[in-house]
């Protein structure tokens, strides 16, 4: 293949590349709607926030540990995410807690109980 044109497929290649969407695996997977507001994971939930995430997104936290959570912007699947797989200085929880457990936590934090 001549110089030039291996500039061209590789040109072509980028090009397809960023034309590409997103691949399933970047998207969060639909947080099951049959949860929201299930009492039981939102007991739960609350249970889980007191043990771990109050010490730095509680009232008592601030100022400086964490942001103060807003979940009128979140979704649920942010939520999980976050608990889930950590985010910047917030640790990953997937190895201490069950997904039961972190799905609870995503609930009560979107539930109308949560206050912080």
């Amino acid at each position: 293949m001549k110089r030039t044109q291996f500039r061209y497929a590789l040109l072509g290649a980028l090009a397809s590349a960023l034309l590409v969407p997103a691949s399933a695996e970047d998207e969060l997977p639909p947080f099951p709607a049959e949860l929201l507001n299930n009492p039981e994971y939102v007991q739960l939930g609350k249970e889980v926030f007191g043990q771990i995430c109050k010490f730095c997104h509680g009232k008592a936290a601030y100022p400086g540990k964490a942001p103060k959570l807003s979940p009128a912007r979140y979704t649920p699947e942010f939520v999980l995410d976050r608990v889930t797989n950590g985010f910047r200085g917030m640790p990953s929880f997937k190895e201490q807690y069950s997904e039961k457990q972190l799905q609870g936590v995503a609930v009560f934090v979107m539930s109308k109980d949560f206050s912080n």
